[in-house]
């Protein structure tokens, strides 16, 4: 059997041990910096203002196809949210419903112009393609704002 002085002075190494790794890792963990880079004036430009989203629903998409490859493809998850047509910009992804095809997958794709003629209308293209939806000999439209489920703002990518 132990004896109790053997038992204390075990019990005093092992919290030392403890005490001594506990300290070593925390000297030795990065410095967590609290401010901003000096290129970014405020988080809302940091995160791209993805932030201003956190209030409104967030759904998500399977992507079926390569039109938007290299910026997603075949598989990945689309991150969006419904938004007003008015906050819309080119440049922006938006997802929304094949016009010939209901039922099946939404498309997301690359707004390139905007049209307002009484209501929004977007053209739109896959980052991979070289002509835009609406030159397409095959389905030829416009992006209604009847069609427009709402605005990329993530991308999941799937495990390759």
């Amino acid at each position: 059997m132990v004896n109790k002085k053997t038992m204390a002075i075990f019990t005093l190494l092992v919290l030392v041990t403890i005490t001594g790794i506990g300290w070593l890792s925390s000297a030795l963990k990065p410095e967590r910096v609290s401010s901003l880079p000096e290129e970014i004036d405020n988080w809302v430009e940091l995160f791209n203002g993805y932030e201003a989203y956190l209030d409104r629903r967030i759904s998500y998409s399977t992507v079926s196809g390569t039109s938007m490859e290299p910026t997603f493809g075949e598989n990945d998850k689309v991150l969006w949210v419904e938004v007003d047509s008015a906050e819309l910009k080119v440049g922006d992804i938006i997802i929304y419903d094949h016009p010939t095809k209901p039922g099946e997958n939404p498309i997301a794709h690359r707004i390139i112009e905007i049209m307002k003629n009484g209501e929004y209308r977007f053209e739109t293209k896959g980052d991979n393609r070289l002509e835009s939806d609406a030159e397409t000999a095959i389905s030829a439209y416009f992006v209604s704002e009847d069609d427009l489920k709402g605005l990329v703002i993530g991308v999941i990518y799937a495990a390759e």
